[in-house]
């Protein structure tokens, strides 16, 4: 088994169109060696009923359900406890990944060894709508995490070795909803190094408004992971006014932030 993916969901309405699309995007992937590992603690009937079918029809599909996993992190370690490739893939169940994109993220792992995980470019979806693309530092740095973060957290696919070095995800509430932030500043700070392939091999549903769905709180746990993180690399005092910077833009107006977005 080369890759094992991970998908945590929590969709407590009846309405699974786009979970559908999210699962069936990785089911007719071109690379076809994998596991998807799937973690849907807190989710309705509806969509229990719509993976165990998807799951007995389709051998590579692993439900994984340990009761009371409803945070992200907790689902991810829950299905990363089961995995058993060599290659972590992420998937979020409101994306959709292109055709080839494992195929093309593991080639690139295999040829720049170097390097220890690697996302890619995206479009951008909002309310089923094509709004826009985002593309990224092809090798990101440290500075490239000051204004926000030079990935997008379901396009990764990582080498399990850096994964398992740092300890997996942290399951901290004060991480809580900037899991993914935490998570590759600690493999920046072990000296791991990514890299992000220059082309759209993913879709990325973004949220109807400019401040998204965090909360005053999930902001303030970013400013305390970046003090904590920034800390730890030598990087403050310098590095301050960006720690400070997810409540700065969670208390401008949601028009003038879309303005400057």
């Amino acid at each position: 088994m080369n890759v094992s993916i991970l998908m945590g969901v929590y969709h407590p309405l009846s309405e699974i169109s786009a979970l559908r699309r999210s699962v069936d995007s990785i089911l007719s992937q071109t690379f076809r060696e994998f596991e998807l590992l799937i973690c849907d603690d807190g989710s309705s009937c509806e969509v229990r009923t719509y993976l165990e079918q998807t799951a007995r029809q389709d051998p590579r599909v692993c439900l994984v359900r340990p009761g009371n996993a409803i945070f992200l992190p907790v689902k991810l370690n829950s299905c990363l406890s089961y995995a058993r490739g060599q290659y972590i893939a992420r998937m979020d169940d409101d994306d959709y990944s292109y055709p080839t994109r494992l195929e093309r993220q593991l080639e690139y792992l295999r040829f720049h060894p170097e390097i220890t995980f690697v996302g890619c470019n995206v479009g951008l979806i909002q309310s089923g709508k094509r709004v826009g693309a985002r593309c990224f530092p092809e090798y990101p740095t440290v500075r490239n995490f000051y204004m926000t973060q030079p990935y997008i957290h379901p396009t990764l696919m990582l080498r399990r070795e850096c994964l398992e070095a740092v300890g997996n995800y942290s399951e901290e509430k004060s991480v809580l909803l900037c899991e993914d932030y935490d998570l590759l500043l600690r493999l920046y700070a072990k000296g791991y190094q990514g890299a992000n392939l220059q082309e759209i091999l993913f879709d990325y549903t973004v949220p109807p408004t400019a401040k998204g769905n965090r909360r005053m709180r999930h902001r303030w746990n970013e400013s305390v992971t970046r003090w904590r993180r920034f800390g730890e690399m030598g990087l403050l005092p310098g590095a301050l006014p960006y720690v400070v910077k997810p409540l700065v833009v969670g208390m401008l107006p949601e028009k003038l932030l879309r303005k400057v977005k």
